[in-house]
């Protein structure tokens, strides 16, 4: 019995030892972890795009949750006049002026961290010696990033996606975002910053299927503080699953989008 008891001991601290050790991902011939892959977002925290503060039901048919990390109480840490333009758009959804409209409503890219947020945007990684790439559904969208340590883009040029720059730390991939336009919306709810933003996206896998994403924006412009946005994703295990086309373009319209936002009068569908 003391031997099986012995045995028991230590088969149990082998486990508890196997569950401490972190996750050792496959190892590309360049030194990078293999993450190629699909990927899709694992909760709909901020209603995937439409949100980035908590929603109530008085929005939707159930309540939003922040998908805020920090600072805890779930709430962008604006300036009071930045705060007051946000509130202009989001109080007045309803009837907006032209240039209240969200981008993604007129077919425009939806930058990062945005892009990420879409709960219905499967994408893709791929991977080369000097870039990892990300493929989106939506919108047609990419981002090369390059992990070669090539710097930055002018200051002068303003992107929608911005300009991104990576590296890894060990099983976590940093992304530094730089040049990004102000004119990219952060959600429909009209959250935005300004084209001095800073962005630090941190993509972190706990294990071969599980990404643990954050993104911290840093723009004394609009905000008191840097703050942080987190969501996680998984990896489509499908081996059929192929990205789809995704038809909304700039100027297009379907059953939800016939009003004339303008002049406020419905459109016939063409």
């Amino acid at each position: 019995m003391a031997r099986i008891a012995l045995i028991c001991c230590v088969v149990i601290a082998w486990v508890a030892s196997a569950a401490g050790q972190s996750w050792q991902p496959t190892v590309r011939k360049d030194g990078q972890p293999d993450i190629a892959a699909y990927y899709e977002i694992l909760d709909g925290g901020g209603s995937g795009g439409l949100n980035i503060e908590p929603l109530t039901a008085a929005w939707l048919r159930k309540p939003s949750p922040s998908i805020v990390k920090d600072p805890p109480g779930g709430m962008i840490p604006y300036l009071p006049w930045a705060r007051a333009r946000r509130d202009e758009v989001q109080n007045n959804q309803d009837h907006p002026t032209p240039g209240a409209v969200d981008t993604r409503t007129r077919g425009w890219p939806d930058g990062t961290p945005r892009i990420n947020f879409y709960y219905v945007n499967p994408f893709q990684i791929l991977q080369t010696d000097r870039a990892v790439v990300f493929l989106y559904e939506a919108q047609h969208e990419f981002r090369y990033v390059p992990v070669d340590g090539r710097p930055h883009v002018d200051p002068g040029v303003k992107l929608w996606m911005g300009s991104s720059r990576g590296r890894w730390e060990g099983t976590t991939l940093v992304i530094d975002v730089r040049n990004v336009s102000d004119r990219v919306r952060l959600s429909v709810q009209g959250d935005f910053h300004s084209d001095d933003v800073k962005i630090t996206e941190r993509w972190t896998w706990v294990n071969r299927d599980t990404i643990e994403m954050t993104a911290t924006l840093d723009d004394p412009k609009v905000y008191s503080r840097p703050w942080t946005v987190g969501t996680r994703m998984q990896r489509i295990k499908d081996p059929r699953f192929e990205l789809m086309e995704y038809s909304g373009v700039e100027g297009d319209r379907d059953q939800f989008l016939q009003v004339d936002i303008a002049g406020g009068k419905k459109q016939d569908k063409k």
